[in-house]
């Protein structure tokens, strides 16, 4: 019998994913500093509306991880796993890579390309999802460590992970925006609220994460009218995944859905059904060429910077892509569940743990005296 899923944890899955869809909007459709220079009373409306909304927005990547760690720390891995989340990982690097060249597009200079595109760990096609791999595969021996050591032991570890990783301590000497310790450091805070923090009490946890954000975002914006006048404001968005900012941020909101009580509902449903195909909107948005072709060529956001629907036109813009990546990646599991493709693996999988290596080393020599 499968167990169910808490509706809260699956909301704050697509709302973070979401989120990196709008994190990317700015990011890529727009560029930081000197781009996107406010000069009229709209465009400074609109550089203030991007900082406070990328604030609400950084503390998505954090918030995934947060997540897994939260649902892995007490889960018995099997390495099975590893190969169905790997598995899309690479349907997607190497078939739009295919799709692209058999269709003629500039994007894709030679069947070299093809090749690489064949190995999006090995090549890094993903940050997200190469550093995810590998965090994936530690999981079980974290996990130990977790269960093992005292709660007391416990929040040592998390205090020293968190003078590794902060930039604001120790800068890039041990860790960075998207590296693995840091990763692996949000791996434990999931893991330590899953296994020691008290939900009882009210859940004030949403005033805490929107206030950080307001106050953040104030905080930049005054700073940037100090330093550059209104008038010549530039777009920096320059939150880090492991600074205090994103950080914290991400930390309250993913506390807020801890403790929140999500009622059984059409909304909750939808949101249940829809989380599992979220990692195929990051696959799918973010690939390189897919990329280019969504900032460089479809949604020219920087023409938009000075108009007063600006906002309008960027949930506009990332709800489309949101949308019709769910659209594809539904497709996707259709397709893998028709092929048998999880099925397969499972079989494989079985073979590969039944095998009798010591007889096979008995042929090969080894064992005899």
């Amino acid at each position: 019998m499968l167990k169910k899923r808490n509706p809260s944890f699956e909301i704050l899955r697509v709302l973070a994913m979401f989120f990196i869809v709008v994190w990317h909007f700015f990011i890529h459709g727009i560029g930081q500093k000197p781009v996107g220079v406010a000069d009229s009373f709209s465009g400074i409306f609109n550089v203030c509306s991007i900082e406070f909304l990328g604030s609400l927005a950084k503390v998505s990547t954090n918030c995934y991880i947060l997540i897994t760690g939260y649902f892995m720390v007490k889960s018995a891995m099997k390495w099975r796993k590893l190969a169905k989340v790997w598995l899309p990982i690479f349907f997607y690097s190497f078939f739009i890579c295919l799709v692209m060249l058999l269709s003629g597009s500039n994007l894709v200079k030679s069947w070299v390309e093809l090749f690489k595109s064949a190995f999006p760990i090995w090549n890094d096609s993903y940050w997200f999802a190469t550093k995810y791999i590998a965090l994936f595969a530690l999981s079980p021996f974290l996990s130990i460590v977790a269960t093992s050591i005292t709660k007391a032991q416990y929040k040592m570890l998390l205090v020293l992970l968190l003078v590794i990783n902060m930039d604001f301590l120790l800068g890039p000497t041990f860790s960075s925006n998207n590296s693995l310790l840091w990763m692996i450091a949000l791996y434990f805070f999931g893991g330590y609220i899953r296994l020691h923090s008290d939900f009882s009490g009210k859940n004030h946890y949403g005033k805490y994460y929107f206030g950080m954000v307001a106050a953040i975002s104030a905080w930049t914006m005054i700073g940037h009218f100090l330093a550059y006048s209104a008038f010549k404001s530039p777009i920096l968005l320059h939150y880090h995944n492991n600074n205090g900012i994103a950080f914290f941020s991400a930390l309250f909101l993913f506390l807020w859905a801890a403790k929140m009580k999500v009622q059984e509902g059409w909304f909750s449903k939808v949101m249940m059904r829809i989380a599992p195909l979220t990692f195929g909107v990051y696959l799918i948005h973010d690939n390189t060429f897919i990329r280019t072709l969504l900032w460089k060529r479809l949604f020219l956001v920087k023409g938009y910077v000075d108009d007063w629907y600006f906002v309008l036109y960027m949930l506009g813009v990332t709800l489309a892509i949101f949308a019709t990546c769910l659209a594809i990646d539904y497709l996707r599991e259709r397709i893998f569940k028709l092929l048998k493709v999880n099925e397969r693996i499972d079989v494989l999988s079985e073979k590969v743990h039944n095998i009798d290596y010591r007889k096979y080393l008995k042929l090969a020599g080894y064992g005899k005296k």
